[in-house]
């Protein structure tokens, strides 16, 4: 697998610019000049900006996430289902509240049916952490991308986020080609780490087809 470093580009999948959704418009990508600079048109397709806290996650984060993931049954050091962090309070309970649930973990053993309740739970602390950091309208795909893109790094980088810094700079159109950054591992591309930074890209610039 190859970083393509072409703005816009994916790694060596797409062979047109990433669409690019904005507060004056949607541009869509459609293809690259003689010196590889991506190419433009502004579509009649308007794609709502709003504030973090009225958005909340899609199936594109949760089911990116799903896929990508085998959830974790039996609790083993306090971790469970998607990687879920038991807290101490809850191991004193004895059960995790998720989407107005308690899922019983009692018996150390949870169904996958609980641990996508509880996936709906880390979804909603990290747009919750996204709110605090975020100062300008988003759209749903951009809130969808950080959201699979912070589960898989961790919140606590959302703080020192480059790509949260380009966000508020209104910078759009270098988002996708700093999502794609950082994915070498001693010395060579990390193939899930690339996948991973390509549905992150993916879903940051999706515009539903029905739409265009």
């Amino acid at each position: 697998m190859i970083y393509d470093k072409r703005k816009g580009s994916l790694l060596n999948y797409i062979q047109v610019p990433l669409h690019v959704i904005t507060s004056s418009g949607t541009f869509l990508g459609t293809g690259y000049d003689v010196d590889d600079n991506p190419k433009y048109i502004l579509s009649h397709v308007r794609v709502n900006l709003e504030n973090v806290n009225d958005l909340t996650f899609s199936s594109m984060s949760k089911d990116s996430i799903i896929l990508d993931n085998k959830p974790t049954l039996a609790v083993k050091d306090n971790l469970v289902g998607y990687n879920y962090k038991i807290s101490d309070t809850e191991v004193n309970y004895g059960y995790i509240t998720a989407s107005s649930t308690r899922v019983d973990i009692t018996t150390n053993k949870i169904t996958k049916a609980m641990a996508e309740f509880i996936l709906d739970k880390q979804l909603r602390n990290i747009g919750n952490v996204l709110e605090k950091f975020i100062k300008v309208k988003i759209s749903q795909p951009h809130y969808d991308a950080l959201l699979y893109h912070f589960f898989n790094e961790g919140t606590d980088t959302i703080k020192n986020s480059s790509i949260i810094a380009l966000i508020n700079a209104g910078d759009w159109y270098s988002v996708t080609d700093e999502i794609q950054k950082d994915i070498m591992r001693n010395g060579k591309v990390d193939d899930k780490r690339a996948q991973q930074k390509i549905k992150t890209a993916k879903i940051f610039s999706f515009v539903p087809s029905d739409l265009l």
